[in-house]
């Protein structure tokens, strides 16, 4: 996810929106028997948005994954040299 600043900081806003309604339904909802799986529901949503604040607010690019490090120019030590591993392949 490669945000801007103000996007950033809409959907950051939103989140805490949604976040704080989902907390008003779950300590409004009876805890009894018949409500036991809205209440799990609603936590559940609340952690998924928790996940969702944590991705957006971290906003780095997606890791490059090991099938391409090839096409990325392969892993490369401090000094910006190939790393060749196991030792003597080229």
């Amino acid at each position: 996810m490669n945000l801007n600043k103000r996007d950033q900081r809409e959907i950051l806003e939103y989140l805490k929106h949604i976040t704080s309604e989902l907390t008003d339904a779950y300590n409004s909802t009876p805890d009894t028997s018949e409500n036991s799986d809205a209440l799990y529901f609603i936590d559940t949503a609340r952690d998924l948005v928790d996940e969702l604040t944590i991705n957006v607010e971290d906003n780095q690019e997606p890791p490059v994954p090991h099938e391409d490090m090839g096409r990325e120019g392969g892993l490369k030590g401090p000094d910006g040299l190939a790393l060749n591993f196991p030792f003597g392949d080229k």
